[in-house]
């Protein structure tokens, strides 16, 4: 329950960093930049300990039919948040060090790059799979189906995002943003309640 609203509160702090930006900084031709990345990225490292953590608790109480799901979903989870973790700690250390040196143009990630590529891939490829594996995890009565049916929707939506970095059209990227961006926080509330329903069963 912890992990599940864990990932709703992130989704939410996340969306209200975007908007804060909106207002008061944006500007059309120029990509987001500190303090609101900074911020955004520390939410990201911790959106992915949450999504981890929910992967390990719907393992642990997976049915033994289930099992075979719960563990692909745990181990490709487990890639898809060290991958991320280790990019954005690489971004928070490194990339800016190296801007402020004068030996880096910039220090945001802009399209296209190695490290934005390896972005995508945890949080369109990984991510996916992972949800997709997780929804399959999921046993239980009527309680269960709606997470599980968010869980899978946000999965098949980072997945068909994909196509945006394959592609270069990178407006097809949004469609994986919709998936963790707006449907995950959504199946975290959605799975905090499975598991609320479940504890008087429980106990």
């Amino acid at each position: 329950m912890a992990s599940s609203i864990a990932i709703l509160i992130v989704g939410i702090l996340y969306v209200a960093v975007i908007t804060v930006w909106l207002i008061i900084e944006a500007t059309p031709r120029e990509p987001i930049g500190d303090p609101y990345l900074a911020v955004m990225e520390v939410l990201t490292i911790v959106s992915a300990l949450s999504l981890l953590g929910l992967v390990i608790a719907i393992w642990c109480f997976a049915d033994t039919a289930d099992r075979p799901a719960a563990l692909t979903a745990l181990a490709i989870g487990t890639l898809a948040a060290g991958l991320t973790m280790a990019i954005h700690f690489v971004q928070l250390t490194a990339i800016r060090q190296l801007w402020r040196a004068g030996r880096l143009v910039d220090y945001r990630l802009v399209w296209p790059s190695p490290l934005f590529a390896l972005e995508y891939f945890a949080w369109d490829v990984l991510v996916g799979f992972t949800l997709l594996c997780v929804s399959f995890a999921i046993a239980g009565g009527s309680s269960a189906e709606p997470a599980r049916r968010a869980l899978l929707i946000g999965g098949v939506l980072c997945l068909v995002g994909v196509a945006g970095p394959l592609s270069g059209r990178m407006f097809l990227q949004n469609v994986a943003v919709l998936g963790y961006a707006v449907v995950l926080p959504i199946a975290g509330a959605l799975t905090a309640r499975m598991f609320r329903a479940a504890l008087p069963a429980a106990a």
